[in-house]
């Protein structure tokens, strides 16, 4: 039985959650520990301090007031929450200690209540302690003591006189004592720990229990929310590849997320495939039915490429995929993630036909979905190549090179599934080996290797398929991989983008107008340079509108046909930011232009609730959020745009729109 990944995700996740959870608790207890020790020599020394004030004016002359005052040192054990709480005479000739007075917490010894009482005198028990006190030592200083009644922590405090009072007269006077009477409150280090590790056990047990339903919380999401709509996904796809002879039962669509968006892409596809096999099951002649197949695989292979071109601030792409006579299995794929990485791929499916198209189509919607999963290369491939071998019943291959490339870095992680090794063009040509995985949908449980390299600007990444290094000439002969390498070495330092075309007129030069025997498929990504960078930052009020327009007229290296709209754009976003992103204070706007040769980027940044103005309408009771469909075309700003892209990230709304240059903006 397979194992989906999200069951060895959550796996994985329990124990490292537990053990972090258990170290926090290990870390808590020390602390906690040390706390409590400190409260409770707190309590012993506010409590010492009390019974020295009381004994300087109720000092015990008599038996009667003994008991008093013992009742009394009772009550303060129980007030400042102490096991024993005494007054003592010492003797330090004798080294005899005299109880005057005594009293007893909730946690006193019933041997101590038998031998400790006002009047018992108790010998040999005069501790270097109690000596420094009666030498003068009025510190409080807590000391730690093994006693025949425990471990303690006491506190010894002196009283050297007291007042009494004339009856006679109602006069006061101060008696000084001819020796000090020496006040001792001692706790018990076993009931305060016997206290503080019952609450402790108590609170470790709840936060583990904690932590494993929210292990668990996150499992049960993973699988209801993720995992079983994809497998959902992946078995009517693998049914519809697998078993043409049954009517295909459409997805189901609900909702409006990623997976949502698969299911009814897929749909159209497959009611637009039937649509095509109809048609071609109504020809007779095998030829014509082989052309109509072709050219469902070509239409299928074409609606699953990108655009050839995408520019941004940050990367260059170019593609180009020349497609053979007899349908191959080409693909490449580009997307930004959303959080601004660049995700690529480019593949070769073994065989040709509408086989090859439909297990190229599953192939590159998973790749998709893991990306947009926020799988790294290698897991990606893992997942990818686990699911396709699971059906695969025309037993087809593909070779599929992944790449992540993080802007911010530079750096370009990559995996590789048994693909050509691709190429960076920078101070030198560098072969991208090391990730040599076997091909996938064959063999379930392969691991593939991650590599990482760091790109700068100039740089440039080239991906080709096998249709480029094979490509033959009218004697038989290959183009081969040392032709390749000495075009792509003709281009370093040249800081031209038109790598892909040059190889392709060196290829077809070579080719001498042989037959194309297989698809050429290339796909290249140039590290854009850096885009000049300005940045304002103001308080969210309205009265500030006038500095950010002033911002971007000001800034020379903005074109002036492209101002208007960037004010326009401005005045939207940073009035809608002043009225909704602080609903009960002000905070900051950060206003930011990135000017490069073909755009200029305006970026949009506060510290407020979040909120996403490319999707929902304003809503001044709801802080701008309104569910409503159609809710961007309430801004100008989508409608003038080239591009727009909104994110929440490091508790921020971040809102980037793109202005393209014309022609003319130079």
């Amino acid at each position: 039985m397979k194992k989906s990944i999200f069951f060895k995700l959550a796996l994985f996740i329990l124990p490292i959650v537990l053990l972090l959870n258990t170290g926090i608790l290990f870390l808590l207890y020390n602390l906690t520990y040390n706390r409590t020790l400190e409260a409770n020599e707190k309590n012993i020394k506010n409590a010492a301090q009390v019974a020295v004030v009381f004994m300087k004016y109720c000092y015990p002359e008599s038996d009667e007031d003994r008991e008093k005052t013992s009742t009394s040192f009772t009550s303060l054990c129980n007030i400042f929450d102490i096991v024993y709480l005494y007054a003592i005479d010492p003797n330090v000739e004798t080294t005899e200690e005299e109880y005057i007075a005594i009293g007893f917490g909730k946690d006193a010894l019933e041997e101590a209540k038998a031998t400790r009482y006002p009047g018992v005198v108790v010998e040999g028990r005069l501790s270097e302690e109690i000596i420094d006190v009666y030498n003068g030592d009025d510190s409080g200083v807590i000391r730690r003591v093994s006693n025949e009644f425990g471990d303690t922590i006491i506190c010894y405090m002196p009283v050297t006189q007291f007042t009494r009072t004339d009856y006679r007269d109602g006069s006061k006077y101060t008696v000084d004592l001819d020796h000090p009477v020496v006040i001792g409150a001692e706790v018990n280090i076993s009931v305060i720990m016997k206290e503080f590790q019952h609450d402790f056990f108590l609170f470790a047990t709840l936060s583990e229990l904690f932590a494993f339903l929210l292990v668990i919380t996150l499992a049960l999401t993973l699988y209801f929310r993720i995992s079983r709509p994809v497998r959902k996904i992946s078995k009517r796809m693998e049914g519809f590849v697998s078993d043409r002879d049954k009517k295909f039962e459409e997805l189901p669509v609900k909702g409006n997320d990623e997976l949502s968006e698969m299911s009814r892409s897929f749909n159209i596809m497959a009611k637009e495939i039937d649509t095509y096999i109809k048609d071609i099951n109504k020809l007779n002649k095998e030829k014509i039915t082989r052309d109509a197949e072709l050219n469902i695989a070509h239409k299928i292979q074409s609606g699953l490429l990108q655009p050839p071109s995408y520019r941004s601030n940050n990367v260059i792409i170019n593609a180009s995929m020349l497609a053979a006579k007899d349908v191959g299995g080409d693909l490449y794929d580009y997307r930004i993630l959303n959080d601004g990485r660049v995700y690529l791929i480019i593949a070769d499916v073994s065989g040709k036909g509408i086989s090859a198209a439909l297990f190229m189509s599953r192939a590159v919607t998973l790749l998709q979905q893991y990306a947009m999963m926020g799988y790294s290369p290698a897991q990606m491939l893992t997942a990818y190549n686990d699911t396709l071998a699971a059906n695969n019943p025309n037993w087809l291959f593909i070779t599929t090179f992944v790449a992540l490339y993080q802007p911010e870095t530079g750096e370009l992680r990559y995996a590789n599934a048994g693909h050509n090794h691709p190429y960076i063009i920078s101070d030198k040509l560098i072969e991208l080996s090391g990730s040599d995985g076997v091909s996938a949908g064959v063999f379930a449980g392969e691991k593939y290797e991650e590599v990482s390299v760091t790109l700068k600007e100039g740089d440039i990444l080239f991906m080709y398929t096998d249709g480029v290094n094979e490509a033959e000439n009218t004697q038989g002969e290959f183009f081969g991989t040392e032709a390749l390498e000495e075009e792509l070495s003709r281009h370093i330092g040249a800081g031209t983008d038109d790598v892909i075309n040059d190889v392709l007129n060196r290829v077809q030069a070579f080719a001498d107008g042989a037959t194309q025997s297989d698809d050429i498929t290339i796909i290249s990504m140039k590290v854009a340079p850096k885009p000049l960078h300005k940045e304002l930052c103001v308080p969210a009020k309205a009265e500030n509108l006038t500095a950010v327009n002033d911002f971007i007229i000001n800034e020379q290296t903005v074109p002036d046909d492209l101002k208007p709209d960037l004010c326009q754009i401005a005045e939207e976003m940073f009035v809608n930011i002043c009225s909704y992103a602080y609903p009960n204070h002000t905070g900051e706007a950060t206003v930011t232009l990135d000017i490069s040769p073909d755009m200029v980027t305006i970026t949009f940044i506060d510290s407020g609730e979040p909120f996403d103005s490319t999707k929902l309408a304003l809503n001044p009771e709801n802080h701008g959020h309104d569910s409503a469909a159609g809710a961007p075309e309430r801004f100008t700003t989508f409608s003038i745009a080239d591009e727009y892209s909104y994110i929440y990230q490091d508790s921020k709304n971040i809102l980037r729109i793109t202005k393209r240059k014309n022609d003319k903006s130079e």
